[in-house]
This record gives structure tokens, C-alpha cells and sequence, in this order.
């Protein structure tokens, strides 16, 4: 994985960092453990855990698996030698001590813890956490990293000057005319450049309109009574002569 030089210079310190402190941690016990030696045995596996994180160091470019396994082993080497130190003097006090010195040990058991091995034990157990913790931060990196963007090559976007001298003038577009009203309702469809028409769309019905509610129904007005038609006066039979006959005259009443 490419990642980027701040990311990779972080995680080389981190690693080597790691690894020089478990180196001290293994170095301590045989510089002032004291004459008896009875924590040398504890550099052996701090110094198992220093060579896993130098190998981070180095090979962290190969995946997070590697790395992982790695920094397991490590911590597992570091643990070991914490609790083998530690060990000592919980075996001094279930087992028990001889007198101290000048006093002759008759009963063949080991001498108190001195000063020097005291200091031994703090001073290694600080670096081997140290070690344990900058590991874990390392790891915590490897992670988390983000490759960069791929590069690519600038594109130039403004044309040579004599490419652009060179090419011929397209005579002006003229603006397409209008064409004519298309009829109500119809619609017009296009073809693609592939000669696919696509699909037309439907033209949005109007929202629906509530029908205006009829009269109340009202009963149709009575007809007026058939009134009988007046009676004709009598026929009255013209003279065979086909004269008229003269009107009566009205006589007035007597006195």
C-alpha cells in the first residue's frame, strides 16, 4: 500500500521507538541487577520483543497482517518478562528467606531482594510498558492510514495559438425558424441519436371539478280547469231566393 511520506515517517518512529525501549528494558537487568543475577533471565524475552518491533518497522509496508502478528509476538515477549521478574519476590514470600547478611543462611533458602534488584525490577518494567504502548500506537497507524489520490498528468486546456489561427471559420448558425403551432392535444416526440423515439409524455389532466349540485325538484304547476266553450246560436236558414233575410225590427214597450 502507497501511503504518504508524513504517515510512513510516523509509523517508522513509532515501531523504532518500541523497539529501542524494549532493548533497555532487557539491558537493565544486566547492568545493575546486582551480583546475584536472579533477573537476567528476563532479558531473553525483551529482547525477543525488541527484535518484533524493529521487524515492524521494517516490514509494516507488507499489510496489516504481518504487522499485527508481529506486535502480538511482542507484547506476548514483553508480558513474559514483566511477570518473570515479578516472579522473584512472589516466590520469596511464599517460600520464605534466609537472614540478612552478615548472617550465615543455614536453611538453604535465598537471600531478601536488594536494592539493586528492586531498582532493576521498576526501571524494566516502566520501559517494557513504554515499548507495549508506543507498539499499540504503531499498530493504531498502520490501520488507519489512507493511500493519496493517484497523480495524473495536467491536462492542457487552452488549444496551441497556431492551432487555433489554423482552423477555419464555421460560418454563423442561422436560428432555427419556428415551427408551426403544433394541433391541441397532439404530441410531439423526438429521436434520439440512436433512431429511438423516446416516450411521450401524457399531458397533465385537469384536477377534477366538482359537478354544481341540481335544484330541488319542484312540482309542476297545476293547469287551469278546461272551461266549456260558448254554445253557437241557431242556424237560421237563408230565403230559397238567396236574399238575407231583413233584420227584426225591436218594437219599444207599451206604455
Amino acid at each position: 500500500m502507497i501511503t504518504s511520506p508524513a504517515q510512513e515517517r510516523r509509523i517508522n518512529l513509532a515501531y523504532w521507538v518500541a523497539a529501542v525501549a524494549g532493548a533497555v528494558a532487557g539491558i537493565v537487568p544486566l547492568l545493575i541487577g546486582g551480583p546475584s543475577n536472579r533477573l537476567t533471565s528476563a532479558a531473553i524475552p525483551f529482547g525477543i520483543a525488541a527484535i518484533a518491533m524493529a521487524a515492524s518497522a521494517v516490514l509494516h509496508s507488507q499489510g496489516r497482517g504481518v504487522t499485527s502478528v508481529l506486535y502480538f509476538l511482542a507484547g506476548l515477549a514483553l508480558v513474559y518478562g514483566i511477570l518473570a521478574m515479578f516472579a522473584l519476590p512472589l516466590q520469596l514470600a511464599v517460600l520464605g528467606t534466609c537472614p540478612a547478611p552478615p548472617a550465615a543462611c543455614t536453611s538453604g533458602l535465598e537471600r531478601p531482594l536488594t536494592v539493586a534488584e528492586n531498582t532493576t525490577m521498576g526501571v524494566a518494567t516502566a520501559f517494557a510498558i513504554v515499548s507495549l504502548l508506543v507498539g499499540f500506537f504503531g499498530l493504531v497507524l498502520v490501520y488507519r492510514r489512507s493511500a493519496p489520490p493517484p497523480f495524473t498528468a495536467p491536462v492542457r486546456k487552452i488549444p496551441p495559438v497556431g492551432a487555433a489561427a489554423a482552423a477555419p471559420e464555421k460560418p454563423a448558425e442561422k436560428p432555427a425558424e419556428p415551427e408551426a403551432a403544433a394541433v391541441a392535444g397532439q404530441s410531439v416526440t423526438t429521436e434520439t441519436p440512436d433512431g429511438e423515439k423516446p416516450a411521450e409524455e401524457e399531458p397533465e389532466l385537469p384536477a377534477h371539478e366538482e359537478e354544481p349540485e341540481l335544484p330541488a325538484h319542484e312540482d309542476a304547476a297545476e293547469l287551469p280547469a278546461h272551461e266549456e266553450e260558448p254554445e253557437l246560436p241557431p242556424h237560421v236558414d237563408e230565403v230559397e231566393t238567396g236574399e238575407a233575410a231583413p233584420p227584426e225590427k225591436s218594437t219599444p214597450p207599451s206604455t
